[in-house]
């Protein structure tokens, strides 16, 4: 997982699917390079009970490093399992734990290394039918090493054309909405994950992503429960690191490292443009 799996369980409950491709410029020393993400999440409803409901969530992503140097190969992928347990508390009131386990590499040879663990909770309540909040925290063991994520989920709507809704500081959205089928606004989102490479040919090297998007953001909801997503803006950060396997695991809170930090095989530090498209089912 990337420190999204909370957003993905519940910033869009409604959503059973949806499907995402970003493309990412950047540029070191003369060389110019691109990245492009295509991910997909399939949420699954498990089990459901007057009090409490399990929720599953499947998902696929593929990383392609494009222009990159040769150190860094091609394609990197993740394949994730995420399961969710939501009891509900009251009326207005749910507590949630959370758990994910994935495979990252590139499938050159698979072990236990080339797997990545997360696990959380979080507390939300109902203030209004205009305001919902969310607290949680989350616990991440990336190949880089142990990371905390606390979010603040809010949903709030003070009226029928806008929202302010996602988690702070992870992904918080902005959005007018023209009707109920289209809406714009604007985004913020934050990436950051990590990838093992070949036990064989590189030693358990792995690269760690971090990213910080602002994008401009276009929502349509077509054939009844349908939605295409267009975002066009920037990578005000995006950083690939190569290390050697790590012997030490050192913690971050979400992308800010505490204490002394590793030093790179080699760095790629470079804003540039971001575009990302995406379509979602929404039968609810």
């Amino acid at each position: 997982m990337t420190f999204l799996l909370a957003n993905s369980l519940f910033a869009q409950d409604r959503d059973l699917l949806n499907v995402n491709y970003a493309v990412s410029t950047l540029k070191y020393n003369d060389t110019v390079a691109n990245t492009k993400l295509f991910d997909v999440k399939l949420k699954l409803p498990v089990f459901q009970k007057k009090q409490y409901t399990i929720v599953g969530i499947v998902g696929y992503k593929n990383l392609s490093l494009q222009s990159f140097p040769a150190g860094y190969g091609g394609n990197l992928h993740g394949i994730t399992f995420q399961g969710a347990w939501i009891y509900k508390l009251s009326a207005r009131k749910s507590l949630t734990f959370f758990a994910q386990a994935g495979l990252f590499s590139d499938l050159q040879d698979i072990s236990s290394k080339d797997f990545r663990y997360t696990g959380g909770f979080r507390y939300r309540v109902k203030h209004s039918e205009k305001l919902s909040t969310g607290w949680g925290l989350a616990y991440s063991r990336q190949f880089f090493g142990n990371q905390i994520i606390p979010f603040i989920d809010v949903d709030y709507r003070p009226n029928d054309k806008w929202s302010i809704t996602g988690q702070f500081p992870i992904k918080p959205k902005v959005l007018y909405h023209f009707n109920d089928k289209l809406s714009a606004g604007i985004e913020l989102s934050a990436d950051a994950s990590s990838y093992r490479f070949s036990a064989t040919e590189k030693d358990n090297q792995f690269i760690q992503v971090n990213q910080w998007i602002g994008l401009a953001k276009l929502e349509y909801q077509f054939a009844k429960n349908w939605e295409l997503n267009i975002g066009l803006g920037r990578s005000f950060r995006q950083s690939y690191k190569l290390y050697d396997d790590a012997a030490t695991t050192p913690w971050t809170i979400i992308t800010m490292p505490l204490g002394e930090k590793a030093d790179p095989i080699y760095e790629i530090d470079d804003n540039g443009l971001n575009i990302q498209v995406g379509i979602s089912f929404k039968p609810f």
